[in-house]
């Protein structure tokens, strides 16, 4: 079942779908491989009613779907719906023809309006007569085919077979519905994990940083508890660039990243706050256990973070630290702990210096 979800969402698509193909792509195999079943199913009811006719258009009808699924597995989504909508506009007609209205196949044309209006390669106007022409034939049928009778066997479940037509007819309607919710839903989840993260470094970026850690202070405040706050910069980061290139650089800020994800709470929030900042938040930490355990980090990092291209280049962090005491707001706690920041890369660099608690 996982892996069914997984084929739903774009991590999913085949290389052949292009990506605003995707729902087109995903609604017609799960239709199509539905309808086939059914028509497979068909055949030999049928021909155990003595429906011969029938049973050949449905032995017809499952070749005819396999086309249009494997179209719509090359990737030619426009030409698989005029395959399936004609194949069930004449089966739909001939059942009529040959059983009559009672039995009820021709409701299956409404599903296939709904599925004809998938087709992009008409523009909206044309799409909309050609769904259209399927009601129209659906109003037809009740007009010149309102006389045609059921002659074959068990007419006693006609009704219950009519009744099964319209439940199954509805159900491409149905699939087509939760197809485009579930990719929907996927993709807003998806936009919205990359609205709030770093692209390079898969952490939170400013915009999300700033607000979780708004709603963090509100909560601190509300409940009487410390929060502190660390703003770290990578010492000499241009230099790296220089003398490896942008890549390395690149490299390092991603395993800067997944240090600090090994050595934080889950509770503690890290960001990429710009270029080599980062932004980390302690909720329920205060200034002097936050001083503490940002040396400790700063001291692991040098021996952890590293170039590939030189073994031997140290790599080393400068911090700054502020406890942001009830009161104070975001931006004054984050001017408090750049200060601090810029302190630590006066006196030498690879520093954490702890800013002074505020009057506020």
């Amino acid at each position: 079942m996982r892996n069914f979800a997984n084929y739903l969402t774009l991590s999913g698509r085949p290389s052949c779908i292009e990506e605003k193909d995707f729902r087109r792509f995903v609604i017609i195999t799960v239709i199509g491989m539905f309808a086939g079943l059914v028509h497979l199913a068909l055949i030999p009811v049928f021909f155990s009613i003595g429906a011969v006719e029938m049973a050949l258009i449905n032995i017809a009808s499952v070749i005819t779907w396999g086309y249009g699924l494997f179209l719509n597995g090359k990737g030619r989504q426009a030409d698989a719906i005029l395959v399936i909508c004609t194949e069930v506009w004449i089966h739909s007609v001939c059942a009529v023809i040959f059983l009559g209205l009672d039995v009820g196949f021709q409701h299956y044309l409404w599903a296939i309006s709904a599925l004809g209006i998938l087709n992009t390669r008409l523009n909206y106007l044309y799409v909309s007569f050609y769904s259209l022409s399927f009601i129209f034939t659906f109003a037809l049928l009740y007009l010149f085919c309102a006389d045609v009778s059921y002659q074959y066997k068990y007419s006693e479940y006609v009704e219950a077979v009519h009744f099964i037509n319209i439940m199954v007819a509805g159900i491409p309607f149905i699939i087509s519905m939760m197809v485009i919710r579930f990719i929907t839903v996927t993709q807003e989840d998806a936009m919205a994990k990359l609205a709030s993260l770093d692209s390079l470094t898969g952490l939170y970026n400013r915009r999300m940083a700033t607000e979780i850690s708004l709603k963090i202070l509100q909560q601190a405040s509300r409940n009487g508890e410390p929060v502190s706050m660390a703003l770290g910069d990578i010492d000499y980061f241009k230099r790296i660039n220089d003398s490896f290139g942008h890549a390395e650089g690149d490299h390092v800020l991603c395993e800067v990243a997944l240090f600090f994800r090994s050595r934080l709470r889950e509770a503690d929030i890290i960001s990429r706050w710009g270029g080599e900042e980062f932004l980390i938040v302690l909720p329920g930490v205060d200034g002097e256990s936050a001083y503490s355990k940002i040396d400790k980090i700063r001291q692991f990092f040098e021996k952890e973070v590293r170039v590939e291209s030189d073994a031997n280049y140290v790599t080393q962090m400068s911090f700054g630290v502020v406890e942001c005491t009830p009161g104070v707001t975001f931006g004054e706690c984050l001017k408090r702990a750049d200060e601090a920041l810029y302190l630590s890369k006066e006196q030498g660099r690879n520093k954490v210096t702890l800013s002074e608690k505020s009057d506020h």
